[in-house]
């Protein structure tokens, strides 16, 4: 029996909250990561928080292997997962579709925009922004 058959292969996902184009670092955001399933559904996988710098500790994901997705019909090289970012004051953020490749590691920016205030200083409601990064993935 082979044994890279039954080798796992893991990617690494990091995701950085942040602001302002980058300049400023989003800490305490809650960070909700989702595996993706071939039905369409998804399962909870971890929920993180952003350090002081923004960014979450490292998290290994299992993804397939690539010696799957050479013949055609083979499986996708890669893992789906999404994320929700949320942080007071800020609107959410969800990202849907992110590829996660096996011995890559992926760090996913969420740009996190400030919820307005009125006149008289009362904040908007909440509201969630949707981004669906696996849009634009090229079909292999």
């Amino acid at each position: 029996m082979d044994n890279l058959q039954n080798e796992k292969n893991y990617g690494t996902l990091i995701v950085w909250a942040q602001s302002a184009s980058e300049a400023i670092p989003i800490e305490g955001a809650t960070v909700v990561v989702r595996l993706a399933r071939e039905n369409g559904e998804s399962d909870l996988f971890r929920v993180l928080t952003t350090d002081e710098s923004g960014l979450t500790v490292p998290i290994r994901i299992e993804t397939p292997s690539p010696a799957e997705s050479l013949s055609p019909g083979g499986k996708k090289p890669y893992s789906e997962i999404s994320t929700e970012v949320t942080a007071t004051g800020f609107y959410s953020v969800i990202n849907t579709g992110i590829p996660i490749y096996p011995g890559i590691t992926s760090i996913q920016p969420v740009r996190m925009i400030p919820i307005p205030t009125r006149e008289d200083g009362t904040p908007f409601p909440p509201q969630t922004v949707i981004i669906n990064e696996g849009q634009n993935l090229p079909k292999l």
